[in-house]
């Protein structure tokens, strides 16, 4: 008698359990477009980076960017590396991610080269991604713009431009290809 009143007990609590995850399948948003662009940026890419600085002196470079999916897809986890022998080694990692609560999304990188600092972004278009960083720098208003921008699946078009009190200190261009 036990065993069969044990039983109705875990069928009840089966039945119960599986039409309360059905409800909640059923109320569960969908993704804002926001987060769910952000997998574009998965897998690995490399371009040439020209680097100009405030004097009108360029550099070429090869980076090389690998991104994956964090999170159950909720936002992308990348690094960044370049090998010069002039420029030397650069190592960078960056976070991003949607806030459902500002509806935002954070770009969050940290880099070898004394950079650890915050972006504010938003999608222009489904192509069009633009990041912006606003701080202080030995007293300077700093402001580093990033236009990012989707040709196809497989090529990004990157510009970069660094601003200290107003005047450009550096811009740096490049085509992002995916590695096949």
């Amino acid at each position: 008698m036990k065993a069969k009143r044990n039983q109705i007990v875990l069928l009840v609590l089966l039945v119960f359990g599986a039409g309360m995850i059905a409800k909640a399948q059923e109320k569960k948003e969908a993704v804002p477009n926001d987060q769910a662009w952000l997998q574009k940026f998965v897998g690995k890419w490399t371009a040439n980076v020209v680097m100009t600085d405030d004097k009108k002196q360029a550099a070429t470079f090869v980076a090389h960017m690998d991104y994956s999916s964090v999170a159950d897809g909720t936002g992308v986890y990348g690094t960044e590396s370049v090998d010069d022998p002039k420029l030397g080694k650069m190592r960078a990692s960056f976070l991003m991610g949607y806030d459902p609560y500002e509806k935002k999304i954070h770009f969050y990188a940290v880099v070898n080269m004394g950079v650890c600092h915050d972006h504010d972004c938003i999608w222009k278009s489904p192509e069009h991604f633009y990041m912006e960083h606003n701080s202080m720098r030995d007293g300077k208003a700093f402001k580093e713009v990033i236009d990012i921008v989707f040709k196809d699946k497989n090529t990004i078009d990157f510009a970069e431009t660094d601003y200290l009190a107003g005047n450009i200190v550096e811009t740096d261009k490049g085509i992002f290809k995916r590695n096949k």
